[in-house]
């Protein structure tokens, strides 16, 4: 049995991490066209392959984001249903897979940036 100002908490938590990964849709489509900014009139095979490669990334990563939002909603929409029952363990996964997915993603615009810059 969880208290109020846990309960709250749980559901600040859902509600910021919804917020973040929408901020980081954001990026990934500002980063998809830089991407389709620098693509045009490159030659280069290894230049191509990486272009290819991030374009296939964000398209992936958007695909992810998504899921992960939806989860989220799942997760808040059940939690403010039933705010009785306990959903310590599945918000520490879904917290668990937002510093993953942040991670990764920042991770993934340092590269997408670094090779646009060569």
């Amino acid at each position: 049995m969880t208290t109020e100002a846990e309960h709250k908490a749980l559901l600040d938590d859902c509600k910021s991490w919804y917020e973040t990964l929408a901020a980081y849709r954001e990026k990934i489509n500002v980063m998809k066209n830089e991407l389709y900014f620098f693509a045009p009139g490159k030659t280069d095979a290894e230049v191509k392959v990486g272009i290819e490669h991030f374009h296939n990334q964000f398209h992936i990563q958007l695909i992810n984001v998504h899921d992960l939002k939806h989860e989220i909603r799942y997760h808040l929409h059940q939690a403010e249903a039933h705010p009785d029952l306990s959903y310590q363990v599945p918000h520490e996964d879904l917290k668990e897979k937002v510093q993953f997915m942040t991670g990764y993603l920042d991770k993934l615009s340092d590269e997408f940036h670094a090779f646009i810059k060569q």
